[in-house]
């Protein structure tokens, strides 16, 4: 069986009565991680992505393998695996459904704070990654300008300084 599986579902509009073809995308469930070390760098890596045909800044993450006991251990794992650092401070920030239309699956993404790098990258055969360092107050302006354009880099980021916004404001750090 492949990475992902098409279904079409048949279904009744309980609102005209008409029955209409649905598709849907079976895809496994995924993690993201925003590591940050304790001088503020973020850990991001520079990613060839074969969909969109170009290399692309996001933050590390990775599906959750059936053989890790949770999906905090699935993020621990991708983030030491695709990165050398550790994440011993994390953290679940949000779920989300990337596209609910057309696909199944769920996303969650992490934060890990403090993490530090303890080897060297452990890649798949068909990872090309290049670890990236980014001061975390350049962000905002990198997503501004299109330099961070992967969709759920950009979801994940913002919506870590958001929180930290509205939780500057009642006296709490995301």
């Amino acid at each position: 069986m492949g990475l992902f599986s098409i279904q079409v579902n048949r279904c009744r509009s309980p609102k005209t009565g008409r029955e209409h073809d649905f598709y849907v995308i079976d895809f496994p469930d995924w993690v993201q991680i925003i590591p940050i070390t304790a001088d503020d760098q973020v850990v991001m890596i520079r990613q060839y992505r074969h969909g969109c045909g170009r290399i692309f800044l996001e933050l590390p993450g990775g599906l959750i393998d059936k053989a890790d006991p949770s999906p905090d251990k699935s993020a621990r794992r991708e983030l030491l695996e695709e990165t050398g650092y550790l994440a011993e401070d994390l953290h679940l920030l949000t779920r989300t459904y990337p596209q609910p239309a057309v696909l199944s699956h769920m996303g969650l993404t992490y934060l890990a704070r403090e993490v530090r790098r303890v080897g060297a990258s452990n890649l798949d055969p068909t990872e090309d990654i290049e670890v990236y360092l980014v001061e975390l107050q350049r962000i905002p302006g990198m997503i501004r300008s299109g330099e961070i354009d992967h969709g759920q880099t950009v979801m994940a980021l913002s919506l870590y300084f958001l929180l930290n916004t509205m939780s500057s404001v009642n006296g709490h750090r995301v």
